[in-house]
This record gives structure tokens, sequence and C-alpha cells, in this order.
């Protein structure tokens, strides 16, 4: 849609007849075919001009003395260099100079620069962040029982436990000219899944490994009753956090990596004298 504005005046005298302006001097009205360009007058010095058809307005001819810039035939109202520019799609372009016209499709137009030729502003350090969080080294520890490396035994609880050392956070950094936004991933919990059916174990931390002493205990195991080839899976999530260098700060969404250890369990040797 082409919007016109036209002064309140411009409306009165008689209706001419479209594509000629009326012979008295007055107002052509038209009905407009958009796209089409109307006439212009003689160059200089003659009678009236052709008022041309213009998009969603109203043109129209006037009679006497042609004006010096190239004939009055549009009746003032589509300026020239909007009535006879070049068409787009079946409108009238919307060119810089066409401060009359509303032209809605047009793309917006980019952000002007600073004042005074300063700086563009800096990008979110949030989106920096995310960029980053893509880039974070992470990959879930190895997964350990105890006993390790031997088949568990029916009817004594199996450890779950990963490698310490393996449980360390992790980071990445993205930047820009002027900015940058860093992510740390943190491993803070890891939910076994036993594979014979039971319920998941959660365990906060990476545990620990059976230390080789009677008595000892853990929360973060399994008792196997039934002999077969369970495997256990393991889900590690790891809480994630960012930081810029503009002070700003925020926590993202965790990231959960996943993984699996196959098992043996045996059945346990009743030994009888």
């Amino acid at each position: 849609m082409i919007l016109l504005l036209v002064a309140p005046d411009a409306v009165s005298g008689k209706t001419g007849s479209g594509n000629n302006g009326g012979s008295d001097g007055s107002i052509g009205a038209d009905v407009a075919t958009p796209g089409r360009p109307g006439g212009g007058g003689p160059p200089s010095g003659e009678g009236s001009g052709g008022g041309g058809e213009a998009s969603g307005g109203a043109s129209g001819g006037s009679g006497g003395s042609g004006a010096s810039d190239g004939g009055s035939g549009g009746g003032g109202l589509v300026p020239a260099a909007i009535r006879n520019a070049p068409t787009q799609n079946g409108l009238f372009r919307c060119d810089a100079d066409f401060s009359s016209f509303a032209c809605p499709d047009a793309p917006d137009a980019a952000p002007a620069p600073p004042a005074g030729g300063g700086a563009a502003p800096l990008p979110d350090p949030a989106v920096l962040a995310e960029a980053a969080r893509q880039e974070v080294p992470i990959r879930v520890p190895r997964p350990h029982t105890s006993p390790d490396g031997v088949p568990q035994v029916t009817g004594l609880k199996t450890w779950y436990w990963m490698d310490e050392a393996e449980w360390t956070p992790a980071t990445a950094r993205a930047e820009l000219p002027g900015i940058w936004a860093e992510v740390t991933a943190t491993p803070t919990k890891a939910v076994w899944t036993p594979g014979d059916g039971a319920a998941a174990v959660s365990c906060r931390g990476p545990s620990r490994p059976h230390p080789g002493i009677s008595g000892a205990t853990t929360d973060c195991g399994h008792t196997y009753t039934d002999v077969g080839s369970p495997t256990v899976r393991v889900a590690v999530t790891y809480e994630v956090t960012w930081r810029s260098s503009t002070g700003r700060s925020g926590v993202q969404a965790p990231i959960v990596l996943t993984t699996s250890l196959p098992l043996t369990v045996e059945q346990r040797q009743v030994v009888t004298n």
C-alpha cells in the first residue's frame, strides 16, 4: 500500500476526465492504476499537460501556461520525481526523496551510526556466551565399579564411581573486539542405571572406589541378585555458568552427557565344611 499526502485545497474544483485535467484549470481526479506514470507537460511556455495516473492517489491537469520545470500536467499532487520513476512490483519505488509516500514493503533501514562517528555498540554478551557453550571441551568421565575389571557377585554391593581426576570443570571463551564471554561447565552429579531393572541411583560428585577395608560403605552402588550381563548406563550432569568482560554473568541450562559400562554378574560361591 502507498499513502499519498494531499493538501486540503487540492481536491476542490470540477472533476476532470482522468488522463487529462479540466480545461478550466481545475484539478482532475482519477482512480489510479498502480505503477503507470502519467505524461508530463511540455518543457516550457505551452498549454496544459496531461495528468498522469498515480498509485492510490489523484492527479489532474491545469490549463493555462506551462510551468518552467516541464509543465503543470501532473497537477502538483504527485512530484515528477515520483510520477516518472520506474516501478517495482507494480508500485512506485520507495526512494529517499519519496517522502510523501509510505512503503511498508521496503526492508527496515540499517541503524544509523552513532553521532560523532563513535564505535558501534557492543553485542549482547549473553549471545557470545551461547556461542562459547558450543565449544566447551567436556566429555563424561570413565565409569568404574568396585571390584573393578572383574565379574560382580550376587548378594554383594557393587560400588559405582568415576575417576576424580576427570571430574573437573571445563571452560571456553567467545571473543569479539572489545568484548568476551566465558562459559564454565562443572560436573555435579552422576545418575547410574544398574541395567537389571532396578531404580537408578543418583550420586553427588564422582563417588569413590572401595578402600579395601572391612566395613566400608557407600551410597553410590547397587546389589545385584541375579546372574547375567547387565549394562550400566551413566548420565553426568554439568551445571553451566557464564561471565563476561562487561561484568554481566548468568546461568545456562545444564549439559547432560551419558556413557555406559557392561558388567558380568556371577553367582556367589558358598564354601561349606
